[in-house]
């Protein structure tokens, strides 16, 4: 009984003392200020590409950090995220875009403030690809795989036409043309004896040879660039003669292999061209 009692003693004790260690004015916020979110950037160039290595200054009160790159998407609409202490990202297009590093730590969490990151525009590599630094020629790929496909849309760029199964399939009338492009933004077709015609009436035909200029920039939609010829006679083109408008995107190039996207977002149609340097 004396143990017992001696026991109950103790746990009021033990209860009085927890109850003065706590104060009275505690909120049950976290403690400390709320940590800095400040970063520094290093890039570098990987093909058509910028990669950005973000870090951010180390602070022993943060417990994460948390990103957002500013190229779309984002928890706030602002951009790709990512977690960590240092991360890297790849902008696949130019411009400046607003990076901001959000860290959460015993103070709380800290909306650090937007930086700019400056991402070069790739379209000057594109165009070196497409014109050599001068003039360079190009051919419709007839070693590859569909080196021609026709679908109505960029989510569905080959449902109406899926291909030639097997390489070489081209007729011989459009796999010898030649398009060729100089830095002075003039493109020129040869189709050296004839051209290939689409349609019910088409075939190899008389040449439809022509040289005109046209304007190149960014892309609208999916690609890394694009290029609109200018209205001539012949009609010019690339690849088919029956792509809706004079309107190509790139859609992916090198020092080698370009594939282009005939039509425009709205055009209802568009044609995929694998292409290879002459």
């Amino acid at each position: 009984m004396k143990n017992l009692r001696n026991n109950a003693v103790l746990m009021l004790l033990g209860g009085a003392l927890l109850l003065a260690s706590c104060d009275k004015k505690d909120t049950g916020t976290l403690a400390g200020p709320p940590p800095a979110g400040t970063f520094t950037t290093t890039s570098r160039t990987v093909g058509l590409t910028t990669e950005v290595t973000f870090t951010a200054a180390p602070n022993p009160d943060v417990y994460l950090y948390h990103w957002e790159f500013g190229d779309g998407g984002g928890t706030n609409g602002t951009g790709s995220v990512a977690t960590g202490q240092t991360v890297t990202h790849v902008y696949t297009k130019g411009g400046t875009f607003k990076a901001q590093l959000i860290t959460d730590g015993r103070g709380g969490q800290t909306f650090g403030t937007p930086q700019d990151v400056v991402i070069p525009s790739s379209l000057n590599v594109v165009k070196q690809y497409l014109t050599g630094g001068s003039s360079r020629t190009w051919k419709l790929d007839n070693g590859v795989v569909a080196p021609i496909t026709v679908g109505p849309s960029d989510t569905d760029p080959v449902s109406y036409y899926g291909g030639n199964p097997a390489p070489g399939g081209l007729p011989a009338c459009q796999a010898d043309d030649e398009y060729t492009f100089s830095t002075a933004n003039v493109f020129t077709y040869d189709a050296k004896a004839q051209t290939f015609v689409a349609g019910a009436t088409g075939g190899c035909q008389a040449p439809r040879n022509v040289s005109t200029p046209f304007t190149f920039g960014d892309s609208t939609g999916p690609g890394v660039a694009q290029l609109t010829l200018a209205s001539a006679t012949p009609s010019p083109f690339i690849g088919v003669t029956d792509a809706p408008n004079l309107t190509y995107r790139i859609l992916s190039i090198s020092n080698t292999n370009m594939v282009l996207r005939a039509g425009s977002t709205a055009a209802g149609v568009v044609f995929d061209l694998k292409l290879v340097v002459k």
